[in-house]
């Protein structure tokens, strides 16, 4: 039994270093020496007080109780920049796999002392975001950074976003943690010091394609085996399991590397393999997986990629990508990725257009005029000075219908 007189609402801090497990027992004793200085010394010189945190350690890493007065906004703020500072200096002579680097979280919430450690929900959350996959993931994408910190949805919405840290809100990247066999699912915020956040979310969120054909058409046999796939291993990237033509992208893709040289070896097997195909792909970035993979195909259905693909008689290969992919990944240019080779469709605020090969997308084919209506009318007529007017075939907005006139009169 708990004793509720130990009960206590406090800040949580988790840490775990990268690559513990592979290093040998004298790069481990190194590391663990390393880490304890990194800590303390980084929490001193943001006003904290580090003998006062109450531990339960691991051999990588650890779970604090930072009981310090004011600890929140010093911990998600100087702390973090502090340490970073620590591990640029200590990392700089190091060779790549021999860095001390790591993975944070901050959360808060009710702390229960226990047999062997501390037991309540708020250490399982802290502890499952900083060894959440896109925290995971992050230290893997961006190997010049020292350190990712994950902060929860409390700390971000308490005291991030209203200016209390030293850190902005616009610092952040917020991120999807789910994981279902342990029944967890919650919302964290991820910083990345020295790395731009727009390139974070580029590689934290779920980044969606999807590909369809002119006039609703079913893709071609083999376009998948043919050009999708191919196009994955043109870049070094493991393509997507199945056959859907809408799916997720792998981390390692993320950013200008998929409307960049993805979309070339896209254009480049399609020409060679279906020259008559005219694709539309769509490209779309949310935290969520489902609503990005939604909004990549609703882009490569919309009016103004099909619209561009009926102006062409042969193939064509159109790239739609949402807003958010525009301002996070097109718009900071880079290796075949070109902003100024997108434009925004005439009444569309939510996409961007590209077609491969063309310095400025080319204009849209008009959309159709409806079809004029038109029907026969007769017209009969009796009397010395009645003029016949005969048969004849009117377009709308005539009236159309029977005339008949009888007598003398006009």
């Amino acid at each position: 039994m708990t004793d509720d007189s130990q009960f206590s609402r406090t800040l949580l801090l988790a840490v775990d270093a990268w690559r513990y497990g592979t290093r040998d027992d004298r790069q481990q004793h190194e590391l663990q020496k390393a880490l304890a200085v990194a800590l303390r010394q980084a929490a001193e010189r943001s006003g904290l007080d580090p003998a006062r945190w109450l531990r339960q350690e691991a051999g990588d890493g650890l779970l604090a109780l930072v009981t310090d007065e004011d600890a929140e906004p010093k911990v998600a703020g100087r702390f973090v920049r502090e340490l970073d500072e620590w591990l640029g200096r200590h990392n700089h002579d190091l060779r790549p796999l021999a860095r001390l680097r790591l993975r944070l979280a901050v959360h808060h919430g009710v702390t229960v002392p226990a047999d062997l450690g501390y037991a309540g929900a708020a250490p399982v959350h802290v502890s499952r975001l900083r060894d959440a996959r896109a925290v995971r993931e992050a230290l893997e994408v961006f190997p010049e950074a020292n350190l990712v910190l994950a902060v929860s949805e409390p700390i971000f919405d308490g005291s991030v976003r209203h200016r209390h840290t030293a850190l902005a809100a616009a610092d952040f990247t917020r991120v999807e943690v789910a994981e279902p066999a342990k029944q967890f699912f919650a919302t964290a915020w991820v910083h990345v010091p020295g790395i731009a956040p727009e390139r974070v979310a580029a590689c934290l969120g779920t980044l969606a394609v999807s590909v369809r054909f002119a006039g609703a058409a079913a893709p071609p046999a083999g376009f998948s085996a043919q050009v999708v796939r191919p196009a994955f291993e043109a870049v070094g990237v493991a393509a997507p399991d199945g056959e859907d033509l809408t799916f997720r992208v792998p981390a390692a893709l993320a950013g200008t590397a998929l409307t960049g040289r993805w979309i070339e070896q896209v254009r480049a097997a399609a020409t060679a393999h279906f020259p008559d195909a005219r694709v539309a792909v769509g490209i779309a970035l949310a935290p969520d997986p489902a609503a990005a993979l939604a909004e990549a195909a609703e882009l490569a259905g919309a009016e103004p990629a099909g619209r561009l693909l009926a102006g062409t008689g042969r193939g064509r290969l159109v790239v739609v990508v949402s807003e958010q992919v525009h301002q996070v990944v097109v718009a900071r240019g880079g290796r075949l990725v070109f902003p100024e080779s997108y434009r925004r469709p005439e009444g569309e605020a939510g996409c961007w257009l590209r077609v491969p090969g063309y310095s400025v997308p080319p204009e849209p084919a008009p959309a159709p005029e409806p079809p004029e209506s038109t029907a026969s009318i007769s017209v009969t007529t009796h009397g010395d000075h009645s003029t016949a007017i005969g048969q004849g075939t009117f377009t709308a907005p005539f009236v159309v219908g029977g005339v008949h006139r009888h007598g003398n009169s006009r």
